[in-house]
């Protein structure tokens, strides 16, 4: 008795969360729009760049944009929701010594924490989490320190192809991280 039990109500629930899960309530707040979204993300990484003394290089600035689906995407259930994340990662041309390693991350913690932000602290990376935005601070072990900073629920841009929107920069904005020596953060 228990099999057949067993066959109809997995598949039951299975199908009762998926339909669920369709018909889930889209978000109706507002979305934020692309041009306060990106004055916001560059104001972040501009204060990020404007916390070293002496100021390091830093490379292009890489944004992306993530747009936020709902459905069972690969089918035709997949739609845009009109909400995106925008990604804008840089890197700093300048190599960071290893015995200079901490002290980026605690000028970036400084700051962070400075803006009220919960800053999160583990080895090598410096990371706030806030509601709809994360900034995310990490200096690697070849000197290359690198920012990211991440903003949801801002206007979707981009077309059903997923053309448009935000992409800017340069295709990999790493390539030129930690290239320059210099006489302070370097040795």
């Amino acid at each position: 008795m228990r099999a057949p039990t067993w066959r109809v109500t997995v598949p039951g629930v299975v199908l009762a969360l998926l339909i669920g899960w369709l018909a889930w309530p889209e978000q109706k707040e507002p979305t934020m729009p692309v041009e306060q979204a990106q004055h916001r993300v560059e104001g972040e990484l501009a204060d990020v760049a404007g916390a070293f003394h002496p100021g390091l290089q830093w490379a292009e600035t890489k944004f992306e944009s993530n747009p936020d689906l709902t459905g069972f995407c690969g089918t035709s259930g997949c739609r845009k929701t009109g909400r995106t994340e925008m990604i804008a990662e840089q890197a700093a041309r300048v190599r960071i010594a290893s015995r200079r390693g901490q002290e980026p991350l605690d000028l970036v913690q400084a700051l962070w924490t400075g803006k009220g932000y919960p800053v999160e602290r583990n080895e090598g990376a410096v990371e706030v989490r806030g509601s709809g935005f994360t900034l995310w601070f990490a200096v690697g072990v070849n000197g290359c320190a690198k920012v990211r900073a991440t903003l949801t629920d801002v206007t979707d841009t981009t077309d059903n192809n997923g053309n448009g929107g935000f992409l800017r920069g340069p295709l990999n904005y790493a390539d030129q991280c930690a290239t320059v020596e210099d006489p302070y953060w370097s040795s």
